[in-house]
């Protein structure tokens, strides 16, 4: 139920090192929940946020190593967001999404999925 721009692998590539270095991050994350196409205009530019916005992400191999042990079977990206495993660290997502959702069916019974088609 995910879609991938065409700069996607390219887009993680660019943020790696950022990720492999700064501590303080989670993840680099390819969506942005506000990315509505009449709010977006710069493919450049990057936010850090507090919010894990999910919707293809990547994360550091030492972080797995962190969190396997007790990650969820379901709801992980709430599970994500909660302080004990956030503990402060943040995430940089894109202006411009680099992924695009489009499915109706997950563990979380579609319960977003008109908000989350409708950002382009």
């Amino acid at each position: 139920d995910l879609q991938i721009a065409p700069d996607f692998f390219e887009f993680f590539a660019s943020t790696l090192t950022m990720l492999d270095q700064d501590d303080t991050l989670l993840t680099i994350s390819a969506w942005n929940d506000n990315g509505m196409k009449s709010l977006v205009k710069d493919p450049q530019q990057l936010f850090r946020s507090d919010f894990f916005p999910g919707l293809g992400w990547m994360m550091t191999r030492k972080l797995w190593e962190e969190l396997a042990p007790k990650w969820p079977k379901a709801y992980w990206d709430d599970w994500l967001r909660e302080p004990k495993q956030r503990q402060g660290r943040h995430i940089i997502r894109p202006e411009i999404c680099r992924s695009f959702h489009f499915g109706s069916h997950g563990v979380s019974n579609a319960q977003y999925s008109q908000y989350l088609n409708s950002i382009q």
